[in-house]
């Protein structure tokens, strides 16, 4: 899981680009026998400006960058260029950044003027091809000009690696020279399937074949969808939906332990993360492993994710939804207590967890319809959920995805707090970078105070991402899982 450590699980719509958002350094002068000053112009400085309106972005970034070049300009012409390039990246992303976490409704206004911004650039010149701050320029650019082009062509907006394919698409007519090309599709196909798995990536795969790549990188990309693929082998799964051509599927991960064999097991649906953009069915840090260990059957899910699907936080609810659904008609032939069905997510998939436990059960969630009876899910496990993802200290995404089909407070855990959900088990580390332990901590405050049953596990210390390396919050959230079984008669163990 070594990319869903490095990434923002949760205010990404294009995983892609928040790579170079989150993780360019920006380093602007060369070794001096002073220490280099930091860069007036840097991602950080474009995350805060980006709120401001067109004229007063464009200003103030722009005077950033003259801040910059005037202070190197003595400096090496590479270090020029570098800020050069960090300016143009903003420039290319700020139409989308300001409409995401904009207050205001209104449709999203790519900038008329940006190829005559750029036509100074040295855009294409390959002396400059090997600095960081190009080739994220580049990968800004083609995420831009994809989503032109799935807005264009409506077989960019059917079947899967919808993404994916859009970027390749634009990236054939980036004008880069072939050599270029070929680099950066490798980089894009080792990088999908890490996150987002090998489905649907087949013509990509043999459009980069086709450019002739070096047979070390062909060998390595294989490797990496030969392991993939052989996560489908030895336990049952089952086609949960087909949607636009594309099968959805459900995974039934047995139990382990003594109460493995009882007559009826609990079980619990697995959401995994990945800021809604991301993620595959068996992504996991710690709880699904947990749970097996303790008797519980896990069945993980197939998501609609942003990435593959160009979707959002409503169609996973109505996945999750239908899988409940499943379960409960297969409940006799998995030897499942249909009393016993919960849910469990780490990141967006416990945002998830977090919607179904308050705004319920609800196959029709994308359609905005608001179900006339709620029914809940039996408990619920979240591990670094946002249970106020329209906290304005975050991102807009989740609430510009929600807006187009209802009102956003519908569905906000913290919102749809009430008496008679389901029993819930929070983990969350005090030190969560993405989803704030304060915020937790105020929801299970009011969960507890409508008379729910709830707990919060505190892991002291740990960042989002503990379950995947902490040990000590590992071994915490194992005990504790264990724990809050037996209490609810799921475990004999």
């Amino acid at each position: 899981m070594r990319h869903e450590q490095q990434r923002n699980k949760a205010g990404a719509l294009a995983g892609v680009v928040m790579v170079a958002l989150l993780g360019l350094s920006l380093t602007a002068r060369a070794q001096q026998s002073e220490p280099p000053q930091p860069p007036a112009l840097s991602m950080r400085a474009f995350a805060m400006l980006t709120p401001l309106r067109h004229a007063a972005f464009a200003a103030q970034w722009q005077a950033l960058l003259n801040e910059d070049l005037s202070r190197l300009r003595d400096a090496p012409e590479r270090e020029r260029v570098r800020q050069r390039f960090v300016w143009a990246q903003g420039r290319v992303m700020y139409p989308y950044f300001h409409w995401r976490d904009a207050p205001a409704p209104g449709a999203l206004q790519a900038d008329p003027m940006l190829p005559q911004l750029l036509r100074d650039l040295p855009l294409h010149d390959p002396a400059w091809w090997p600095l960081a701050e190009v080739q994220a320029f580049w990968r800004a650019w083609l995420h831009e000009d994809a989503r032109a082009l799935m807005q264009k062509d409506p077989s960019l907006r059917r079947g899967d690696a919808r993404w994916l394919r859009a970027e390749v698409a634009a990236l054939h007519r980036s004008g880069l020279p072939r050599i270029h090309q070929r680099e950066l599709m490798g980089r894009m196909l080792a990088e999908y399937v890490d996150d987002n798995g090998s489905q649907g990536i087949d013509g990509v795969v043999e459009q980069w074949r086709a450019m002739a790549p070096p047979a070390a990188d062909l060998a390595r990309i294989q490797a990496a969808i030969d392991a993939n693929r052989a996560r489908e082998c030895c336990h049952e799964s089952a086609v949960l939906r087909e949607w636009q051509g594309v099968d959805l599927r459900v995974h039934v991960l047995e139990p382990r332990g003594a109460a493995a064999t009882a007559a009826l097991r609990p079980a619990m649906l697995w959401l995994h993360g990945g800021s809604f953009t991301e993620g595959q069915w068996w992504h996991s840090p710690v709880i699904s492993a947990a749970l097996q260990e303790q008797g519980v059957l896990v069945l993980a899910l197939d998501l609609r994710t942003s990435t593959r699907f160009d979707t959002g936080p409503l169609e996973q609810l109505s996945d999750a939804s239908l899988a409940y659904e499943w379960l409960q008609k297969n409940a006799a032939r998995l030897r499942v207590d249909p009393q016993r069905v919960g849910v469990a997510g780490f990141s967006s998939g416990a945002v998830l967890a977090l919607m179904l436990a308050t705004h319920g059960l609800d196959p029709e969630a994308e359609k905005g319809r608001s179900p006339s009876v709620k029914h809940y899910p039996a408990a619920v496990v979240s591990l670094g959920g946002c249970p106020d993802p329209l906290n304005p200290r975050k991102d807009g995404w989740f609430r510009r995805q929600v807006e187009r089909v209802a009102p956003p407070e519908r569905f906000s855990p913290m919102a749809q707090v009430s008496s008679g959900q389901p029993p819930l088990i929070a983990f969350h580390g005090t030190e969560d970078e993405y989803c704030p332990f304060d915020d937790m901590k105020r929801f299970v405050t009011a969960y507890g105070s409508a008379g729910n049953a709830v707990e919060l596990v505190a892991i002291e210390g740990a960042p989002h991402f503990f379950g995947f390396f902490h040990q000590p919050g590992q071994a915490r959230v194992r005990a504790s899982l264990a724990e809050v079984l037996k209490r609810w008669g799921w475990s004999t163990n």
